[in-house]
């Protein structure tokens, strides 16, 4: 049974998120978990009190936004459950996939800045910090269409991380995907070097899945990436956000607005297994 977590605020940005999460992973063995948080930094009987009509609040609207998506999917394949906690939107996202085994956690972002509004000063950057399985990010603009096109780049050789790829993987044996491999290299030193090695992992990585690399030599890795995109349109990017790698560098800092680029394609967020 796969598991996909999907935190909602009952935003249209969230909605679109679970609406695209349903599309992507619908299937008689998935089940669909919305969650649904309030959190106060303080403890009183007036909050105490205010927990209880929230709880209430929330699972009338818990239960009106599962009403909706039966409507937006008709013939849906998956079950949907619900939940409500109380805690930190991040803190009970990770809490939760720590003790239910969530596949993926799926999230959309906001603002006129699309990508980078996920990260400055918002929970969501802590979730994609923290939490420990594969993330679906979805950009308020995001229109659902099978990812055919996949883009998967890095900055560092593949060989030397602990990946887990596996998500990436099923997505794209799924819709019969092309992965664009993209290797950003900051220096361009040992260009060919680095590249072989590269191909070679992407070789053991995807052996059953169409792929092809590309390296970019560019001190600005996001640059490069949205370069690259502007001329070889994907329908999905997807990244590792593991130590030393600029991805990590940019969840862990929230130093973000050059990566609102291309604000309309989701994002594919994976860990390593250290």
């Amino acid at each position: 049974m796969k598991k996909i977590l999907l935190p909602t605020d009952f935003s249209e940005n969230a909605k679109n998120a679970i609406d695209y999460s349903i599309a992507l992973f619908d299937a008689s063995e998935t089940v669909f978990i919305l969650l649904n948080t309030f959190y106060v930094p303080y403890s009183s009987t007036e909050v105490i009190i205010s927990h209880d009509a929230f709880r209430k609040q929330s699972e009338e609207s818990l239960e009106l936004e599962i009403q909706r998506i039966k409507q937006q999917f008709p013939n849906l394949k998956g079950n949907i459950e619900s939940h409500f906690a109380i805690g930190e939107v991040a803190s009970v996202v990770n809490s939760f996939v720590q003790k239910e085994g969530m596949d993926y956690v799926a999230m959309g972002t906001k603002g006129e800045s699309g990508v980078d509004s996920i990260f400055v000063g918002s929970a969501a950057a802590a979730m994609i910090s923290t939490v420990e399985c594969s993330l679906i990010i979805v950009p308020e603009n995001a229109v659902y269409t099978n990812p055919e096109k996949i883009l998967f780049t890095t900055n560092k050789e593949l060989q030397n991380d602990e990946l887990n790829l596996e998500s990436l993987n099923e997505i794209a044996k799924k819709y019969n995907s092309t992965i664009h491999g993209l290797y950003v290299s900051e220096t361009g030193e040992d260009k060919k070097l680095e590249a072989a090695f590269i191909r070679f992992d992407l070789n053991v990585q995807f052996q059953d899945i169409q792929h092809d690399l590309k390296v970019e030599v560019n001190k600005d890795p996001i640059e490069a990436i949205e370069k690259h995109m502007e001329k070889y349109p994907v329908d999905l990017v997807a990244m590792v956000s593991t130590r030393g790698s600029f991805f990590h560098e940019l969840f862990h800092k929230s130093v973000t607005k050059k990566i609102a680029m291309h604000t309309h394609i989701p994002m594919l967020v994976m860990h390593t297994e250290v």
